[in-house]
């Protein structure tokens, strides 16, 4: 089933989504398409056009190449990136970084962003965020 913004049902993506921090501060450029330039002028078109007909990996990557800034520090960026996730049910993601972080770094980011559960293994940063019991069945299924 795909998310559909009128019905209000939205799919859940639980397999690990894997990023390369310095990949998105260098994304390589994509054509300009029709949907890019109604989404220039439209921007809530654009916005709505992809969580209607995207599947939340490529609506959440999508956005995420909008909104990542290459000039703010890194634990900025990935409290961007886990915020966004979040929002768009990606429940898990593997996120591989140029660097291993301090521990005072990660421990910044468990503070401002207490829901997710953050394993750092090296240069892999490992977020999951813990979906409720409630809303793992499916919500057809209620009546």
């Amino acid at each position: 089933m795909s998310n559909t913004i009128l019905s209000g049902s939205r799919e859940r993506h639980l397999n690990p989504i894997l990023l390369d921090l310095n990949a998105l501060y260098h994304p390589p450029k994509q054509p300009l398409t029709a949907l890019g330039i109604v989404s220039a002028f439209i921007p809530l078109f654009g916005y709505g056009w992809q969580a209607m007909t995207q599947d939340p990996e490529t609506h959440f990557r999508h956005e995420l190449g909008k909104r990542i800034n290459k000039h703010k520090t890194d634990e900025a960026n990935l409290v961007l990136i886990l915020q966004l996730a979040g929002m768009l049910d990606c429940h898990c993601l593997h996120i591989s970084l140029p660097y291993a972080l301090a521990d005072d770094q990660l421990a910044t980011l468990e503070r401002r962003l207490p829901r997710w559960q953050l394993t750092l293994s090296e240069q892999l940063l490992v977020a999951e965020l813990p979906v409720p019991a409630d809303s793992q069945s499916d919500p057809q299924t209620k009546s």
